[in-house]
């Protein structure tokens, strides 16, 4: 025991020789610096434009959508390099122009220039429904009104309400001379606005499924 007690005391001697400025503390492993908080997460960077994102409802977790039609989902913090990458989907053959979680953050919908309807589970990112000719042409705007119904409007100016327990649409209406750029819905889920490039705006009523 003493032998060995010289010989540390000899190695470190020796060090010392070599490095008037070390000490034998020099030696142990340095602890692990505390990761750094930020103010706000750290940006995350797409290889393609950006047309859409959306927030979980829920968790620090977010979804975006790009124009070559591939659909990202993020988990995102304030700590520093803490952003992951959860996975990501390129069902969509075209430009994915809107992405939108489900009120419980369990289903991720999005719409796309190729005229379809994608439905993924947010935790595996598997596909679980596909809409593949839900319109007859592009897609350019989605709402999810509550856990059974969404609307949808493309470029030429149709509305479509879709029931997901039917697997269809129940009401198809075409009001407006171009692209259905938004739509919104009012507290008791039944009167639903939409606006267009058109210049104009269309008011829907979706319990007696027709225009007021």
């Amino acid at each position: 025991k003493a032998l060995k007690d010289v010989d540390f005391k000899e190695d470190c001697s020796d060090e010392r020789e070599r490095d008037p400025q070390r000490s034998c503390e020099d030696n142990e492993p340095e602890e692990p610096k505390e990761p750094r908080i930020r103010e706000t997460p750290e940006d995350i960077a797409f290889e393609a434009i950006v047309n859409t994102i959306d927030f979980h409802p829920k968790e620090q977790i977010i979804a975006a959508g790009d124009v070559d039609g591939d659909v990202f989902v993020y988990s995102y913090s304030c700590v520093e390099g803490d952003n992951k990458e959860l996975w990501s989907s390129g069902h969509h053959l075209k430009s994915c122009r809107e992405v939108k979680f489900s009120h419980d953050g369990q289903r991720l919908f999005t719409v796309s220039k190729d005229k379809a309807v994608h439905i993924l589970d947010v935790e595996k990112g598997m596909l679980l429904k596909r809409f593949s000719k839900a319109h007859s042409t592009s897609i350019n705007c989605l709402l999810l009104i509550d856990e059974n119904l969404f609307a949808t409007g493309d470029d030429d100016g149709m509305l479509k309400v879709w029931d997901l327990r039917k697997e269809a649409a129940f009401m198809e209406l075409k009001e407006h001379d171009d692209y259905i750029s938004g739509i919104v819905i009012d507290q008791n889920k039944k009167i639903l606005l939409t606006s267009s490039g058109d210049g104009t705006m269309g008011v829907f009523n979706i319990k007696r499924r027709r225009l007021d």
